[in-house]
């Protein structure tokens, strides 16, 4: 198998194992619908009220909680596109992923004294599309094929079955999880929200200490150490906003264990709904690159998106009939265009 290969193995196998722990992934996004259009006068009056209460909420403390309730089932949609660029010894491919996945939590215990939550998840739907350089692109839709492609199937196998059963406390810290299925973590986000353990204002910030994975190029494992740095940005109709960035603390000293981790490399936000206990909105992006990590002229550049969202059982209903990619469209990436060795980077701004 030759390197450029070896690479598009690597990007298929990393698309599906996204997909997978997407499904799961915790975070919502709830619009509001559509209301009538108010006279101009009314409209700026009501603005600058909500205005003075989002002033004045910002001044306030608050408490990031859990707050599931037993016997409630919460439905989710996922929406997951990503593309890779590679250039290795001359020759330049590109893959790109979409999906879109539909699941459910199922609660099924709420402690009363400690407040802890126990629920099964499922995926009920998955709608996937493919392509890798200039080969045929691949489609499957759960709903219409009862044969998967292979990098799907066990995905496919699991559909409409609990594959796993998660116990975690109000503050988002997982306790249990039983599942006869992989876990793997492509720093897409756990499936909860680490939060606060004590009430806090805007402007808090707070960190998850994490530790990735990677190689040099002699092979060799190196770890480093890493945090995952979240910011309580703002208060907005009764909703709180986080901010979240992944930080490598570690010195990265070779390009080659740079490039196992891009995917790791996120930032994004949260939308947190004090009311219900829960995020309703998690935005993920990723948009990488690292030069000379296989050879002179070695180019990698990885850029992606995801947004998973809570959604009531009618939408959940209509969104299985229907799964589509309107808002899937490829990610276009620019130009690759390599620097010479004694040229001085480009200061990012």
């Amino acid at each position: 198998m030759t390197r450029l290969e070896a690479q598009k193995s690597a990007i298929i196998l990393c698309a599906t194992f996204i997909t997978s722990v997407a499904a799961i992934a915790l975070a919502q996004a709830v619009h509001a619908a559509p209301q009538e259009s108010a006279a101009p006068q009314e409209s700026a009056a009501g603005d600058s009220i909500s205005s003075a209460v989002d002033r004045l909420a910002a001044k306030a403390k608050y408490e990031f909680k859990y707050g599931l309730k037993e016997k409630q089932k919460l439905f989710w949609k996922v929406e997951h596109v990503t593309t890779t660029k590679t250039q290795i010894a001359g020759t330049t491919e590109e893959a790109s992923a979409r999906v879109e996945t539909l699941s459910s939590w199922k609660v099924s215990d709420v402690n009363q004294s400690s407040g802890d939550m126990v629920f099964q998840n499922t995926i009920t739907a998955i709608k996937a599309w493919k392509r890798v350089g200039e080969e045929e692109a691949t489609l499957y839709d759960s709903r219409e094929s009862k044969n998967a492609p292979d990098e799907y199937i066990g995905i496919a196998n699991s559909l409409g079955k609990p594959r796993s059963r998660i116990t975690i406390a109000p503050n988002g810290k997982l306790l249990d999880r039983q599942s006869d299925f992989v876990s793997t973590d492509f720093s897409t986000g756990d499936i909860t929200v680490p939060l606060p353990t004590k009430k806090v204002s805007v402007g808090y910030r707070w960190n998850v200490p994490m530790e990735f994975e990677s190689t040099n190029e002699f092979g060799a494992a190196v770890r480093l150490k890493a945090r995952r740095c979240y910011q309580f940005e703002k208060v907005k109709q009764g909703n709180g906003y986080v901010s979240f960035r992944t930080e490598v603390l570690t010195p990265i000293e070779s390009e080659k264990t740079r490039s196992k981790i891009l995917q790791k490399m996120v930032r994004g936000y949260i939308v947190w709904n004090f009311e219900k206990g829960l995020p309703i909105q998690k935005r993920t992006q990723w948009d990488e690159k690292v030069q000379g990590y296989d050879g002179a002229d070695s180019f990698l550049k990885y850029v992606g998106r995801m947004s998973i969202k809570l959604v009531d059982s009618r939408e959940h209903e209509e969104a299985e009939k229907e799964l589509t990619y309107t808002s899937l469209t490829p990610l276009k990436i620019a130009p690759i265009k390599l620097r010479r060795s004694n040229e001085r980077p480009e200061l990012r701004r």
